[in-house]
């Protein structure tokens, strides 16, 4: 749920679906996982730990253990409460490419012949 909220998904639909689970296997709940906007494999091979580290610490406003999820009012939108910081930049869970290459793609205009 914490996952799903830090991603900017649908964390409510996330507390709604996961509760009364006491752990989600990335393999035997991959499609829900998907539903929710989380890639199993990603979780599975550690792709995600940013933020679950982000939610071990102190000042965390995600959801906490135990009690009726639905009932908690979490906050991700605050860098000291769900998202994390790295650098003095936030990050939500959002991809920003607009400073980055594509994927594949070849710049040759710093290249020198």
């Amino acid at each position: 749920m914490n996952l799903v909220g830090q991603l900017g998904g649908d964390h409510q639909q996330a507390a709604q679906q996961l509760q009364g689970l006491d752990q989600v296997d990335p393999q035997q709940h991959a499609d829900l996982l998907n539903q929710l906007g989380v890639d199993p494999q990603q979780l599975q091979s550690g792709g995600y730990q940013q933020h679950l580290d982000a939610q071990q610490q102190q000042d965390f406003q995600g959801y906490q253990p135990g009690g009726d999820y639905t009932s908690q009012q979490p906050s991700f939108s605050d860098p000291q409460g769900g998202g994390y910081q790295e650098g003095g930049q936030e990050y939500s869970g959002g991809y920003d490419q607009t400073d980055q290459e594509q994927a594949g793609a070849y710049d040759n205009s710093q290249q020198n012949y």
